[in-house]
């Protein structure tokens, strides 16, 4: 029997970025890794130029998808792969460790998938429009199927503890791995030399497993083709006309939404948005990609967290970049891919992140490098 294959719709390069490094994907399956890579000489904490470096073991992806130092790839085959840079001690005596990266490794439960998702919850397609989820990170109990869904389009991480879903129907659905309780109790005599919150308490998280594998429907969202990514808290959903609704936390008016209003807890359309492609998040900025290939921010500016910005909310142009076909947001940086393979980044660089052989921060694009 032929092996099967994911398809090969979107073949052109990508990126995909998580706190402080980046991942690339060329158009023939090449991956290069940047950022945040650091070896101890002598005891001391050295990075390394972090420019993009090809990861030979990492080969025929079609996806690569990013949480922390996590990485799960989604082969040609339809197979996933997990994988993470390691760290090897060559010397106990002068303190000496090096980065590593090694060879990836099956996840064996999945075949034949087509999507992949990655967060605190990690998520998969297969071709059948099941969706396997899994969170290795809280009480890891395997991977699961949801019991409710078998038409799946896309998936994507809410930020949280959620796995939000795209059906065939445009319809959107959710999935929580599990609750959290967060409660502040009075300390005890064990705890007084510690600094506490108000009247002397310190907090308390209960976390629950949440035991069932069926998906809740959000109300409110219609012929829905695409979903946000990345690790904001911040979603958004897109409409087939290129319209945008959002729900979630407003922090700087990260949701396009005037910054007195903090958390929106159900859909509402977003009125500054229109003919959207595609959106990314973080903890503290929205990129935008319009159908024509224009970049816009919401919330802050990559890169600048003062607590002084104002006009989180007001949609600004990125500029420098046209025709952008991929985009992705570290903790406080962004990659962008253009139609010509080139890569730019610009934001922080304290880390390496931008990809450049420099730790000089740039609040404007810069090329780092071009793929295939």
């Amino acid at each position: 029997m032929p092996t099967w294959a994911a398809p090969k719709a979107d073949v052109k390069p990508a990126v995909i970025a998580y706190d402080e490094h980046s991942v690339a994907r060329s158009s023939d399956g090449s991956t290069w890794y940047w950022g945040g890579i650091a070896d101890v000489i002598k005891g001391k904490f050295t990075l390394r130029d972090n420019t993009p470096k090809l990861m030979p073991t990492l080969k025929d992806a079609v996806d690569i998808q990013a949480f922390r130092n996590k990485h799960i790839i989604l082969k040609e085959n339809g197979e996933v792969w997990e994988w993470e840079p390691s760290f090897r001690m060559t010397s106990e005596v002068i303190h000496e460790v090096v980065t590593e990266f090694p060879e990836p490794k099956r996840i064996e439960e999945l075949s034949n998938i087509t999507k992949i998702s990655a967060g605190s919850i990690f998520s998969a397609i297969d071709k059948d429009g099941s969706v396997w989820v899994w969170h290795p990170l809280v009480y890891y109990n395997g991977i699961h199927k949801l019991e409710n869904i078998t038409d799946a389009k896309d998936v994507s991480w809410n930020g949280d503890a959620e796995v939000h879903i795209l059906r065939e129907d445009g319809t959107v659905w959710k999935w929580a791995a599990y609750s959290e309780d967060l409660k502040f109790v009075p300390a005890d005599k064990q705890y007084r030399t510690h600094k506490f919150e108000e009247n002397n308490k310190y907090a308390v998280r209960n976390i629950e497993v949440n035991p069932s594998y069926s998906a809740l429907k959000i109300e409110g969202l219609e012929d829905i083709v695409a979903l946000s990514k990345g690790s904001g808290k911040q979603n958004f959903a897109i409409g087939k006309d290129g319209s945008v609704w959002g729900w979630g936390e407003n922090l700087r008016g990260k949701l396009g939404l005037p910054e007195e209003k903090e958390f929106v807890d159900r859909p509402v359309k977003i009125t500054g948005l229109s003919d959207v492609s595609s959106i990314v998040t973080s903890m503290f900025s929205t990129l935008i990609l319009k159908k024509d290939g224009t970049l816009w921010v919401l919330g802050y500016n990559v890169g600048d967290h003062y607590l002084e910005f104002k006009n989180g909310h007001e949609l600004r142009r990125i500029d420098g970049l046209e025709k952008v076909t991929s985009i992705t947001l570290g903790a406080s940086h962004a990659v962008a891919i253009t139609e010509d393979g080139k890569l730019w980044a610009w934001g922080k660089n304290d880390a390496g992140q931008l990809g450049n052989a420099s730790f000089k921060d740039s609040m404007t694009p810069i090329l780092v490098k071009k793929l295939q």
